[in-house]
C-alpha cells in the first residue's frame, strides 16, 4: 500500500483517485443524511454517511449522527469515521462513543484552522474540568493532558448520567 501511495504521489494522480472514489460512491445511497430533520446535524452538505454503514444511535428521538462504522479486517477491528461535532451534536457524539464502546478518539484537525471553525469544542478544557451534555445526559470529565509538539493526548472519563450503575468509561 505504501508503494501504491508513493506512486500516486510521484505521478500527481491523487485527483484522479479521488474522482474515481467519488464516482463509485455516487451509487450508494445516503438518504437518511439528507432528511430535513438531519440536515442541521451535518457539518458539510457534501459529506454524508452511506445508509448501509451509518451508525444508528440507540436513545433519544433522533438516531442520526454523521458517522460510519468501518470494518478493517487486517486490523481485526472496526473504526468509526465521523465529522468533527457541531455545537448541537456534541452530546450525540459522546452517546455514540458510549454505545460503540470506543476506547479512544483520534482528532485529525484543530478546532480552528486558518481562521475557520472545523469542529466544536466537544471536550472540557482543563480549567472547566467537566462538561455535561444535557440533551443526551452524558458527563465528560477532564482527567489529564499531555501536550507534545505536534499533538496532545487527553484522558477523559465519560459517564452515562441516565444509568449511573452502567459505570464510567475511560
Amino acid at each position: 500500500m505504501e508503494a501504491e501511495c508513493r506512486e500516486i504521489d510521484e505521478t500527481g494522480s491523487w485527483n484522479a483517485v479521488y474522482q474515481e472514489i467519488r464516482q463509485q460512491s455516487c451509487e450508494l445511497p445516503c438518504k437518511v443524511a439528507k432528511l430535513p430533520e438531519n440536515k442541521n446535524r451535518n457539518r458539510y452538505r457534501d459529506v454524508s454517511p452511506f445508509d448501509h454503514s451509518r451508525i444508528c444511535l440507540q436513545f433519544g428521538t433522533n438516531n442520526y449522527i454523521n458517522a460510519s462504522l468501518i470494518p478493517v479486517e487486517e486490523a481485526q477491528r472496526n473504526y468509526i469515521l465521523t465529522q468533527g461535532p457541531l455545537p448541537n451534536t456534541c452530546g450525540s457524539f459522546w452517546e455514540m462513543v458510549w454505545e460503540q464502546r470506543s476506547r479512544g478518539v483520534v482528532m485529525l484537525n484543530r478546532v480552528v484552522e486558518k481562521g475557520s471553525i472545523k469542529c466544536a469544542q466537544y471536550w472540557p478544557q482543563r480549567e472547566e474540568r467537566d462538561a455535561v451534555f444535557e440533551d443526551t445526559n452524558f458527563k465528560l470529565t477532564f482527567v489529564s493532558e499531555d501536550m507534545k509538539s505536534y499533538y496532545t493526548v487527553r484522558q477523559l472519563e465519560l459517564e452515562n448520567l441516565s444509568s449511573p450503575s452502567s459505570g464510567v468509561s475511560k
